[in-house]
């Protein structure tokens, strides 16, 4: 029994941080879109896809994944809802994986007239595919602060810091793939990001574009690099505010800029994202259970201890071995270690219908 009162709010502090199952789950958050929720899906860790332009590894995303050219609305330019699938048609899958904070896209998309000559001297411009994410559902404009009336300080202090915008060339020549519309333009470069295309026709040709890309959100992305960055945090079941844009020229004028949000302001405005939800495993992937578990030390004086059950599967029950002779069969117990010690052998064993499993981190919990 924990019956000391400083010791107490210092465990409601770890409750708070780590014992967030998420108070996300329950709520979708007030975007663009209100009530409607997209799905970000997860891929098993045996099942990463590889970036090479290909849509093998995508055909196990299921069809509720999938956002075509329905989804868009074109606010701009007056089209509206009503587009015309031959003159452009996109299908677009958003997948993550348990453990790693990037974000997986396979863009796929009919274009009538492919325009990729940008920068030339009549004044094409490249069709782009737009990503703008906001890891942490900090909000907001992203682009333009209004309290910086210094260009420079708005560039460098606040321009895609807390949320990113990628324009993503489809395809690019001779150039970059993507223009970060920020000060971080490395958050476009390996190892933050990674890409790769597959297509077979010309300028102001139409044909198919496969686009495959990572990228790697963040809740700070400074202007001179990773050192003091910090990647967004994905958990499943949690929300990102994220949405795209297409922007579609044929020749010397601009088609389209059709967008999931039905805002064309997402580009600069992370309040006006769409909500997408980091869903769990399907269920024909789920692993029949897996034990996993995290931990978080409340109080290092009183050793005091707040485990975290994060096992996959059907579980019915939970037995912890602390390592000190006690034990608990609580799904996330608090545990205080009565003698002083250096590191314990912590154990935890999970049952349900389709069988036990064990997971134990070794000289990890480390009291004193």
């Amino acid at each position: 029994m924990i019956n000391n009162r400083k010791a107490l709010v210092a465990l409601l502090v770890c409750l708070v941080g780590i014992m967030d199952v998420g108070a996300q789950e329950n709520q979708i958050p007030r975007l663009a879109r209100p009530g409607r929720v997209f799905k970000i899906f997860q891929f098993p860790r045996d099942q990463i896809p590889r970036i090479d332009g290909k849509t093998d590894d995508w055909k196990i995303v299921p069809e509720q994944y999938i956002y075509g050219t329905d989804q868009l609305n074109d606010t701009r330019d007056g089209h509206g809802t009503d587009i015309d699938a031959s003159d452009l048609d996109v299908r677009v899958r958003v997948g993550w994986i348990r453990g790693l904070n990037r974000l997986y896209f396979l863009y796929e998309a009919y274009d009538d007239f492919w325009d990729f000559a940008r920068f030339n001297p009549r004044g094409y411009q490249n069709d782009i595919f737009e990503v703008v994410v906001d890891g942490d559902l900090s909000g907001g404009p992203l682009i333009h602060n209004p309290n910086m009336k210094d260009p420079f300080e708005n560039h460098f202090l606040f321009k895609g810091v807390h949320a990113q915008n990628y324009h993503i060339y489809t395809p690019p020549v001779n150039g970059a793939w993507a223009l970060i519309w920020g000060c971080q333009p490395w958050i476009a470069e390996f190892p933050f990001a990674n890409q790769a295309y597959s297509y077979d026709f010309k300028h102001g040709q139409s044909g198919r574009l496969v686009l495959e890309f990572w990228i790697t959100p963040f809740d700070h992305a400074p202007h001179d690099g990773p050192k003091r960055a910090v990647v967004s945090k994905l958990r499943e079941n949690h929300f990102i505010g994220l949405s795209w844009s297409i922007l579609d020229f044929d020749g010397a004028k601009r088609d389209g800029h059709f967008n999931l949000s039905h805002n064309a302001e997402m580009v600069a405005d992370a309040s006006l994202l769409c909500a997408f939800r980091l869903m769990p495993l399907e269920e024909r992937f789920r692993p029949n259970p897996e034990a996993q578990w995290s931990f978080k030390i409340v109080d290092a004086d009183r050793r005091i201890v707040a485990f975290k059950d994060e096992s996959v599967g059907d579980i019915k029950r939970w037995k912890w071995d602390f390592g000190d002779g006690t034990s608990s069969q609580e799904q996330n117990p608090i545990h205080q270690y009565r003698e002083p010690g250096f590191s314990y052998v912590v154990t935890l064993e999970v049952a349900g219908t389709a069988g036990t499993a064990r997971r134990t981190r070794y000289w990890e919990v480390m009291v004193r």
